[in-house]
């Protein structure tokens, strides 16, 4: 009986993959252009680890569409250490770790010994993208050192399921003034069969950002992705394929 039940787990596990390999076919579709002095950071969310966009960064670069430049490991005085994969190029894509992984006013301060070191590496501009708490720790980020020369300027931001009202610091709330007025905003949603929430935040947390930043930014987009858990739940809209989609046409294309 053991072996049966095995037997119908790993044939679960491999019918999953295959049908999430088939779904990532979608990227081939996907064209892109080569911006070679922007990066994009992907910021995790509360106690956010290695898994948190390493399906992202890793799909978008194997489809040629970014290139994973680096994983980057941010401790608690500031200091930071790489873990070099592919090296800077078109696109680039750095996966960022806290050691506070648990502490979002912490690591708004302690990233900005690395945005400065990105700027003195030539990258003028940067993309922000953010899931769970790491969305409004991506807009304290920019309301805390807004117009600063010595970093990159900010270009786009994506929030993914941002669980705005959760965070433990509201002082971005209004501060949307001090966001570029050159910026655009793409804002992702989960809901489940339906229902608008994607199962840890609801869709009215995630739209909580509108007021903070559609008034003062360029552009402001909201989609919602609708699904089942597979594809729709909080931690499966990181490895959901057509969010994947989402973020390369909306960063470079």
């Amino acid at each position: 009986m053991l072996g049966i039940f095995f037997a119908i787990i790993v044939g679960l596990i491999v019918v999953f993959f295959l049908w999430f390999r088939q779904r990532e076919q979608l990227l081939n579709e996907v064209k892109v252009e080569p911006h070679t002095k922007t990066v994009t950071l992907f910021v995790p969310g509360y106690g956010g680890n290695r898994t948190s966009f390493g399906g992202v960064v890793n799909r978008l670069d194997r489809y040629d569409l970014g290139t994973f430049s680096e994983r980057t490991y941010i401790k608690s005085d500031g200091k930071f250490s790489q873990q070099k994969q592919a090296g800077f190029g078109n696109n680039s894509m750095v996966q960022l770790l806290f050691e506070d992984s648990r502490a979002p006013e912490k690591e708004v301060k302690q990233i900005y010994p690395y945005l400065q070191y990105l700027k003195a590496q030539g990258f003028d501009k940067m993309n922000l993208v953010g899931h769970s708490t790491g969305a409004p720790m991506s807009v304290a980020i920019l309301t805390t050192y807004p117009n600063d020369s010595t970093i990159p300027k900010p270009e786009k931001l994506i929030s993914i399921g941002g669980d705005f009202p959760l965070h433990p610091s509201e002082s971005y709330l209004a501060s949307g003034e001090k966001l570029p007025s050159d910026l655009a905003v793409l804002t992702i949603a989960g809901n489940i069969w339906g229902r608008p929430t994607d199962g840890l935040v609801k869709e009215t947390e995630v739209r909580a950002i509108e007021p903070v930043v559609e008034p003062y930014v360029k552009s402001y987009q909201f989609v919602i992705i609708n699904g089942s858990p597979l594809t729709a739940f909080h931690f499966m809209l990181h490895e959901n394929p057509v969010v994947d989609k989402l973020i390369a046409e909306f960063l470079w294309s």
